[in-house]
């Protein structure tokens, strides 16, 4: 089997186990947008609470149209073992 096809069944196997799948990955969403807050919060401190939540939010959307824009190849490779 190759871990392709592993990691595949993983998957499916997890989230057939997952009523709520909100529920599950709310960790990880509320880590990733902190992580942006962050980064804003460390270069522009003086900024109201709204707007650097604006700016986290409008740089976690350029990462993500960075990302959807690679080619299909590269945004699948993994680091070689």
């Amino acid at each position: 089997m190759t871990p392709s096809a592993a990691g595949k069944i993983g998957a499916h196997t997890k989230w057939g186990r997952t009523p709520d799948r909100k529920a599950a990955t709310e960790p990880a969403r509320k880590a990733a947008a902190s992580k942006w807050l962050a980064e804003v919060r460390a270069e522009f401190p003086d900024l109201d609470a709204a707007t650097q939540q604006q700016l986290a939010d409008s740089r976690r959307r350029a990462h993500m149209t960075r990302i959807a824009r690679l080619p299909r190849p590269r945004r699948k490779a993994r680091p070689a073992a």
